[in-house]
């Protein structure tokens, strides 16, 4: 007879069921704890089949996660890897609007007929008002046959309409998902990967994939390899920044474009900026509640003057941009919502115990949700902010 296998150090005094519930990852099978579930049938279905997702399994899997050492251990792992890891570096947002959108391109598009119903915008309206913004922008590209920069880059679809016109583009993004994939999608387009504020500072790193698709680390710590970082001194005729630099340090911006930028050289904005608290007051009729998306375009407009730059052209695009807003709070109020109280419903029905138990946390999920669907109202983005494409050119 075999002798008595010896439960691991910390796990004496957890139940077995439950060290098997927690041990469930995506892929796995829960090791046969019964006669029924060594047959085959593992207690939750036919043979092979996932659990189901049973009040008490769930409580076991959250209460394992929580409790059995070794899970901790993995979670203060991962929560000491996110510390250190940007979530720029793995932005699930924008992955998600790339795979609801094609074309490559994240920003709001420009619709031709700014009085479009949200009803009538579909992925395809929006995907053709995208190009547009695109090629609205690539008109402005100042010195032919000089480098460009499009810091920002997104998911590399501005960097395929340039290369395609014959530009000469290299991409910028601090979002390691974003680099792999430009790489994988436009072969042959030098990235940054770093962010814009830091393309310049010694004390940060950077990494650069060649054209032949390469990724080289530049530790600018290290002395010998600072002629990379040199290179792009007065290097690009042409710098966009599309939708990326409300994310942006003014100052940081500011002190890279004086490096980067080549005398005379062009520099593209495409991106709102808010336009004060006493504009919001006088369209509202009321105190404007607290607004930090977007730069204030008073204190933008004192920087450029500041930092010897001249606005070439400047033009409000705000109500082309608006339908691209309506149609995602029609999508938000008709599908997002309906779809979390449904799920709310459901679980109350199917499992009132566990619906109790995270009641509080659905809850302000939801509420969560409605605010951020109000967020996309057209009328108040009008109300508060300039959605300005802008040409500046350096003396």
């Amino acid at each position: 007879m075999d002798s008595p296998s010896i439960p691991a150090r910390g796990q004496a005094t957890i139940p077995r069921r439950l060290r098997e519930a927690a041990d469930l990852r995506e892929g796995d099978r829960v090791r046969p704890a019964s006669p029924a579930a060594r047959a085959g049938t593992s207690g939750t279905g036919r043979a092979g089949s996932s659990p189901r997702l049973r009040g008490l399994w769930i409580v076991g899997q959250i209460l394992g996660r929580a409790l059995l050492p070794h899970h901790v251990v993995r979670w203060m792992r991962r929560r000491r890897t996110h510390r250190r890891v940007p979530t720029a570096h793995a932005n699930a947002q924008l992955l998600l609007y790339n795979r609801m959108l094609p074309g490559d391109f994240l920003h709001y598009g420009y619709f031709d007929d700014p009085d479009t119903p949200p009803e009538e915008v579909s992925f395809a309206a929006l995907h053709r008002a995208q190009l547009r913004y695109a090629r609205k922008l690539a008109e402005l590209v100042g010195r032919p046959g000089e480098p460009v920069l499009d810091a920002g880059s997104g998911m590399g679809g501005m960097l395929g309409l340039l290369r395609s016109a014959g530009h000469d583009v290299t991409g910028l993004t601090p979002d390691r998902f974003q680099v792999e994939h430009i790489r994988r999608a436009y072969p042959g387009v030098p990235v940054l990967h770093c962010r814009f504020e830091d393309m310049c500072l010694d004390k940060h790193k950077h990494y650069f994939v060649h054209k032949s698709g390469a990724t080289i680390r530049i530790d600018t710590q290290n002395g010998s390899v600072d002629q990379h970082i040199d290179r792009f001194k007065h290097y690009f005729g042409t710098v966009i920044h599309s939708e990326s630099i409300q994310y942006m340090r003014p100052e940081g911006v500011f002190s890279v474009m004086r490096r980067v930028l080549a005398p005379g050289g062009t520099w593209i904005v495409a991106d709102y900026f808010r336009r004060g608290e006493r504009g919001s007051a006088a369209a509202s009729g009321r105190p404007p509640p607290p607004d930090r998306s977007g730069w204030r375009l008073d204190a933008f407009r004192n920087r450029l003057r500041d930092n010897g730059f001249e606005i070439a052209s400047e033009t409000d695009i705000t109500a082309h941009v608006l339908p691209t807003l309506g149609f995602a709070r029609l999508l938000a109020e008709r599908i997002g919502l309906p779809a979390l109280d449904f799920a709310a419903d459901k679980l109350r029905a199917k499992s009132p115990g566990l619906h109790y138990v995270v009641e509080n946390v659905a809850e302000g999920v939801r509420t969560a949700a409605h605010r951020g669907a109000a967020a996309l109202d057209p009328s108040s983005f009008a109300a508060r902010k300039r959605y300005l494409l802008m040409s500046m050119r350096r003396g």
